[in-house]
């Protein structure tokens, strides 16, 4: 056997989907109560290996939420437009990995009829009974015509290759089936968390975000990325800019105290 496996290098642009007004403390558990933030809804453009890569799709249909806080899309957010931004479109995706099935990351599945999908079977099973303060969270059908059940792979180990230098990563805390992905860059190891953590005060307080499942999963999954990854694209990340392709937050080192 002679030469070495190259672990693929991906290129990873940051789209926004929408944006959304709410509670700090929805963004860092028990901190910021009655300080209202507004944040994007950041999905993942990968690219690399010859994949086009999605991870989380956004939100589609803004105004079904507005009765439960303000969310709203520009122009350029809806998820055509934005990766008609990068020379993409919906039939070029090879395949979606979705952080989790809250409304704000995967309602724009549909639209991707020619994508291979990627969930955790907990996030699956969960999303049919969430506890009651997340129902509204997954009211709408990730796989509504054209997609099935049949369009998905249920994901039922922690570090599950998805392709050379991608992994997904059992980040539980937000929801009972959060996964974050790992992905090889020119940067290091990047995670795209999506709610594992959304603010950089996640890793230096530490606190988890809002909307919990459990506080204590939540804190385990933080330190979890911490350890795994160099770099991090949170999903609600108010410091990144549309259509960032690097330089994204170093992942702060644990401090001892």
């Amino acid at each position: 056997m002679s030469g070495r496996f190259e672990i693929p290098h991906y290129k990873v642009t940051a789209i926004n989907l929408g944006n959304i007004t709410l509670d700090k403390s929805a963004m860092t558990y028990m901190s910021g109560a009655g300080t209202k933030v507004t944040v994007p809804v950041w999905a993942a453009a990968v690219e690399g290996n010859g994949l086009k890569i999605l991870v989380d799709t956004g939100i589609a249909e803004p105004q079904k939420y507005v009765p439960y806080h303000p969310v709203w899309q520009e122009n350029d957010e809806t998820l055509p437009a934005a990766l008609a931004e990068l020379g993409w479109s919906p039939n070029d995706i090879d395949v979606v990995i979705n952080s989790h099935l809250h409304y704000d990351h995967s309602e724009n599945n549909p639209l991707l009829p020619n994508a291979r999908f990627y969930v955790s079977l907990r996030e699956w099973e969960y999303a049919k009974h969430p506890i009651a303060t997340q129902t509204w969270l997954y009211g709408h059908n990730w796989d509504r015509e054209p997609l099935s059940f049949m369009n998905y792979v249920l994901i039922d180990q922690d570090l599950y290759e998805v392709a050379p230098g991608i992994k997904t990563i059992e980040t539980p805390g937000h929801s009972a089936g959060h996964q974050s992905i790992l992905l090889q860059t020119d940067e290091g190891v990047l995670c795209v968390a999506g709610d594992a953590a959304c603010f950089m005060e996640n890793f230096t307080a530490p606190t988890p975000p809002g909307g919990l499942t459990s506080v204590e999963q939540g804190l385990a999954s933080i330190e979890k990325i911490r350890a795994y990854a160099d770099r991090i694209l949170m999903n609600h990340d108010p410091e990144i800019t549309k259509y960032q392709e690097g330089g994204f937050p170093e992942v702060p080192r644990k401090t001892t105290r």
